[in-house]
C-alpha cells in the first residue's frame, strides 16, 4: 500500500493535453450572436470548446446550426434556449413546402427540443374537424388541392389529433411558431416562418458553477470542467473528482 502510494506520488499530473486553458474557447461574436459553451464557432474554436452537434457556422445575416437549413436568430443562456427558423420554409411564401414539414425528423436534433411554449402554425386537409374562424384557404398542387391554416396558440408535438385518432384521409402538418405570432392574411406567413421558434437545450453539467470555481467548461465525451492545474474535473474545480484517461 505504501509503495503504491509513493509511485502516485512521484508519477507527474495526469492533464488534458488536447485542451487549452485560455482564450481558446472565450466567447465569439457571429454578427449579435455571442457564442459559447455550450455552442461553438466553426472555424474559430476548437471543436473541444462545445458539443459536436451544437456547433454554429456564421454567416452574419443568418448564423446556421452546423451548416444546417436551420438559422439561428438569438442564443438565451440564461433559460438555455434559443430562436431559429428554417430556411427551407422561409424560402416558399405560399406556404406549401409547411405542408409536407415533418418536425419529428426535420427538428430532430441531439440535445435540442422544441419549445412548448411555442405557438403553432397548423394546415389540414379533407379533415373532417372545421377548420376555426379565421382559417385561410391555401391551394397547394400536388400536395392534395385545398388546405387550410390557421394559428394554434399551443404547440403540441403531436399535432392537432391525439396520436391514432385523425379522421381518415385527414392530412395535416404543425410549424410552431413564435409565441404571439398573427395570421391576418397569407402574405404574412414569410415573416411569421423568419421570426422562427423557440428550441431547449438539455445538457449535463454546470457550466457557471465550473466558470465560478475558476475553471472553463469543455466537451470531452460530456460536460469538463478545465482547471488551472491543466486538469479535467468532473464537475468543478474545487470539489471535482479527477478526470483520468484510460
Amino acid at each position: 500500500m505504501l509503495l503504491a502510494l509513493l509511485l502516485l506520488l512521484l508519477l507527474p499530473p495526469l492533464v488534458a493535453a488536447s485542451h487549452e486553458l485560455g482564450a481558446a474557447c472565450a466567447p465569439a461574436k457571429c454578427g449579435n450572436l455571442t457564442i459559447r459553451y455550450p455552442f461553438w464557432l466553426l472555424g474559430r474554436h476548437p471543436p473541444y470548446c462545445g458539443y459536436p452537434s451544437l456547433g454554429v457556422s456564421c454567416d452574419p445575416a443568418a448564423p446556421s446550426l452546423n451548416n444546417s437549413s436551420l438559422r439561428v436568430l438569438g442564443i438565451d443562456y440564461g433559460n438555455r434556449s434559443l430562436a431559429a427558423f428554417h430556411a427551407k420554409l422561409a424560402e416558399d411564401a405560399t406556404a406549401c413546402s409547411a405542408t409536407t414539414f415533418n418536425v419529428s425528423a426535420t427538428l430532430a436534433l441531439p440535445l435540442l427540443a422544441v419549445s412548448r411554449a411555442n405557438w403553432a402554425l397548423i394546415l389540414c386537409t379533407n379533415c373532417s374537424r372545421t377548420a376555426p374562424a379565421g382559417s385561410l384557404p391555401v391551394t397547394c398542387p400536388g400536395s392534395g388541392g385545398a388546405w387550410n391554416v390557421y394559428m394554434g396558440r399551443r404547440y403540441e408535438s403531436g399535432g392537432p389529433f391525439v396520436q391514432g385518432m385523425a379522421p381518415v384521409g385527414c392530412k395535416y402538418s404543425v410549424v410552431p411558431m413564435m409565441p404571439g405570432s398573427e395570421l391576418g392574411k397569407l402574405d404574412d406567413y414569410p415573416g411569421l416562418v423568419r421570426r422562427g421558434f423557440l428550441m431547449e437545450w438539455t445538457v449535463a453539467g454546470d457550466c457557471a458553477a465550473c466558470n465560478k470555481s475558476g475553471g472553463q467548461c469543455r466537451y470531452d465525451d460530456g460536460f469538463k470542467c478545465l482547471c488551472p492545474d491543466g486538469r479535467l474535473h468532473s464537475a468543478t474545480c474545487a470539489r471535482g473528482e479527477f478526470f483520468h484517461y484510460d
